[in-house]
């Protein structure tokens, strides 16, 4: 399935079962009791998917800052590789059960900046060049909200090479996220909007990419 190049990084360097076996349809899980989650995604084309990409198991760039006020050990929850004829696509997923202003600044924006450059060094790894990213967040509630914003003032406060903007109108609403990285990168966002069921309590949902 796999070309040559693919199949020799994934024997030689890349450790066992780092990805899941190859499926047109993988369960995403996120077991945190505050927000049990499971979504399912189906795939048409060729992939490559890693489960549980912020567990330990899977190993941290050991040359990044330790310091929590950079973010840089944090990582989303999956990722996917997809092969597209112009390249491969990378889909990174992010799990909650509530999204607001400090959930978007102090958590899925640091997550989505370390995993999309850790995912760009396996990519370098496996020989396949991405040529597009997409981020996913699964969620229940919508919590931007003045209520919830007044928890952090700070949250609003624009870091040192951004623009003043607000998370909620300017990226939530626009399907985006804007990272910091010394100059900004943009990358497009995806919400998933996740139902839960009534008698697991667990947030479901199904998509397609």
């Amino acid at each position: 399935m796999f070309n040559a190049r693919v199949r020799f990084a994934l024997d030689q360097f890349i450790k066992e079962d780092y990805f899941l076996p190859v499926s047109d349809t993988y369960h995403l899980i996120e077991k945190e009791d505050s927000g049990r989650s499971e979504l399912i995604v189906h795939v048409q084309n060729e992939n490559l998917c890693i489960c549980n990409f912020d567990g330990p198991q899977k190993g941290k760039c050991n040359f990044l800052r330790q310091e929590k006020k950079y973010g840089l050990q944090k990582s989303v929850d999956h990722v996917l590789f997809e092969h597209m004829e112009a390249g491969w696509r990378l889909h990174l997923f992010e799990m909650k059960s509530g999204v607001g202003y400090k959930t978007w600044q102090e958590s899925i924006k640091p997550k989505v900046r370390t995993s999309y450059f850790t995912a760009l060094a396996i990519a370098e790894f496996l020989g396949i060049r991405i040529c597009e990213c997409i981020v996913y967040t699964t969620y229940e509630n919508e919590k931007f909200n003045m209520v919830n914003q007044g928890t952090n003032p700070k949250t609003m406060i624009p870091r040192l090479g951004c623009a003043a903007r607000d998370p909620y109108e300017d990226e939530w609403k626009k399907n985006r996220i804007i990272l910091n990285v010394g100059t900004e990168l943009e990358l497009l966002h995806n919400k998933v909007k996740m139902k839960r069921n009534p008698v697991s309590e667990v947030l479901e949902e199904t998509l397609t990419i």
